[in-house]
């Protein structure tokens, strides 16, 4: 029997008959104490088992915690940039290695002190701002500081900064990283002062060119005025072909400068494009009226179509858009030796508001390989160097075109085959204008016989003797009354004793200056002039000038040099219809 079968037995104190009587059920009852103590051994194992096992897993975590902080210590040590945590009264509480590489202090020595104690400012604040957050939505802050280390030299630092939050949602500290950025500063503030060192060369480069822009074309205009009054003059036979040589040649230098000054503020990315009302018919008789002649003069073709619906007035930059038209179809009649040029313009599309339109000038000339068609478009560069040596030019006239367009948020397509002809064409988006009171200009070369400003009384401020020359000739053509002043001070004078109809008034001039002579003009009160209208008669390019013409109370440019037909014209409009008009 199983022993604590028999130790009950035992204390039972029962009779051997009893036993015996009752012999099965004491059977059953130590077969069930020695399957329990079965059982029980079997539980003893497993735990002895399952213990030892966990043992061995506590082991190898123990070891495993102990790798892993081994290797997080030795990337945290290997860090370049400085771990950090700050408690709540802003005292170091954790700093990594990095910390004594990029400011000099001991960890040691840093840990439980103020945080603001150690990092100074180039001014000697600190940066507690790092410690009183303005907290941004993710509790984060991120700002940049120029730091005096321990040694006395100057870091740039990169520090972000993030609020920890305990279980309640409590701030319990901060944590953050500080990154050196002291290179990255240094390289920037190289790129600005390289970029302030372009800028000013720029500005240099450009001052350079507007200066000797006007400085060369303060001459030409007495050149070209010359040249035109000589022409004017009846001379001899065998003299008109010098003239008209002498003109060409002045008028060619002009176009250069013209080109040279424009691809320099394209490029350098001044260059502003305008967006009034103009008549288109305006540009387009212009550029009628110029080539028919020049077409003729090379026995070919030159006309103009207009195919659909062109709009008289539009929204734009005119001159800019005329500037193209002329240079593509002078191009086109320059490599025209027989045959014809058109200029056509066609109506692709309108909305309420605004006007698609395609230019495009055909010439039956020289064509351009297909190779050297993206050549063209380069700066300075032909298609060869025979066509320079030929027909002349800077190759800049095609450049300037295709940026200009660019501008206007477009392209200039072409299309050529080799002695057969070229096809440039460009479209161009116009907004409408409700403007329908600009007038057609007319058109003429023979302002000699044009007696419309007969009497008309012109005041003139101008100091080149070569240009006072040219102009006092031509207002004595004219049969107009006028007074010269050498300078803007002479010019605030006369306007104070003498009612003029118009003022033309150079802007550089010594002792006073166009735009000081105009504003003191304006505040006077003699003989209405300060209501007059006031134009400058300048070297300088509108769009150099634009801002200083209306701060200074000017109603516009005539540039200089001057063509006499046109500058006959823009007098007569602006007397006769009192409008402001850009004759630039």
């Amino acid at each position: 029997m199983h022993r604590l079968l028999k130790r009950q037995l035992k204390k039972s104190n029962l009779t051997s008959e009893v036993i015996d009587a009752i012999g099965p059920l004491l059977e059953q009852v130590d077969a069930a104490y020695n399957s329990f103590d079965n059982d029980i051994e079997h539980v003893e194992t497993i735990l002895e088992k399952s213990s030892q096992e966990l043992f061995q897993v506590n082991l190898q975590l123990k070891n495993n915690v102990e790798t892993i902080s081994s290797q997080l210590n030795k990337v945290v040590s290997n860090i370049q940039e400085i771990i950090f945590e700050i408690d709540l009264d802003g005292n170091w509480s954790y700093l990594n290695p990095a910390w004594e590489k990029l400011t000099g202090y001991k960890v040691e020595d840093s840990l439980g002190k103020p945080f603001y104690n150690f990092l100074k400012e180039v001014d000697g604040k600190s940066p507690k701002s790092l410690y009183h957050l303005e907290y941004t939505e993710d509790h984060t802050v991120q700002r940049i500081f120029k730091i005096v280390n321990n040694d006395n030299t100057i870091k740039w630092f990169d520090c972000a900064i993030k609020i920890i939050h305990n279980q309640l949602g409590e701030t319990e500290g901060f944590i953050g990283t500080i990154v050196d950025v002291t290179s990255l500063k240094s390289a920037e503030e190289k790129l600005l002062a390289a970029n302030r060192n372009a800028n000013k060369a720029n500005k240099a480069k450009n001052e350079f060119l507007s200066t000797m822009s006007h400085e060369i074309r303060t001459p030409l205009n007495a050149v070209i005025g010359f040249s035109n009054l000589l022409l004017l003059d009846d001379p001899k036979p065998e003299q008109v072909e010098n003239i008209n040589a002498l003109k060409y040649s002045s008028e060619h230098l002009l176009a250069l400068v013209n080109d040279i000054l424009d691809f320099s503020k394209i490029d350098a990315g001044s260059l502003e494009l305008e967006h009034t009302d103009f008549c288109l018919d305006h540009i387009i008789n212009g550029i009628q009226s110029i080539f028919q002649n020049k077409a003729k003069e090379k026995n070919i073709l030159f006309f103009v179509e207009r195919n659909g619906n062109i709009p008289r007035i539009c929204k734009g930059d005119s001159t800019r858009l005329s500037q193209i038209i002329t240079n593509l179809v002078n191009n086109a009649i320059k490599f025209t030796e027989k045959g014809k040029v058109s200029l056509q313009i066609n109506h692709l599309r309108e909305t309420d508001k605004s006007i698609a339109l395609e230019f495009k000038v055909i010439d039956t000339g020289i064509g351009i390989p297909e190779n050297q068609i993206k050549k063209i478009f380069e700066s300075f560069a032909q298609a060869n160097s025979d066509t320079t040596r030929k027909y002349g030019g800077t190759g800049l006239g095609l450049a300037i075109c295709k940026r200009l367009l660019e501008l206007m948020e477009t392209e200039l397509q072409v299309e050529s085959i080799v002695n057969h002809g070229s096809i440039f064409s460009f479209k161009l988006q116009l907004e409408k204008s409700d403007n329908i009171n600009i007038e057609n200009q007319i058109y003429t070369n023979d302002v000699a016989s044009l007696k419309l400003l007969k009497g008309k009384k012109v005041l003139v401020a101008e100091d080149n003797k070569m240009n006072i020359i040219v102009i006092r000739k031509f207002l004595e053509r004219w049969e107009m009354n006028f007074d010269i002043a050498i300078n803007g001070k002479i010019a605030l004078e006369k306007a104070c004793k003498t009612n003029y109809d118009i003022i033309l008034m150079d802007l550089q001039m010594p002792i006073m200056n166009g735009f000081d002579a105009t504003v003191a003009i304006r505040q006077s009160n003699c003989y209405n002039n300060q209501d007059k209208p006031i134009y400058a008669l300048s070297a300088s390019a509108w769009i150099d000038i634009k801002n200083e013409l209306e701060q200074f109370g000017l109603d516009g440019l005539i540039s200089k040099p001057f063509n006499p037909s046109e500058l006959y014209l823009i007098l007569t409009k602006i007397l006769a219809e009192g409008d402001i008009f850009n004759a630039s």
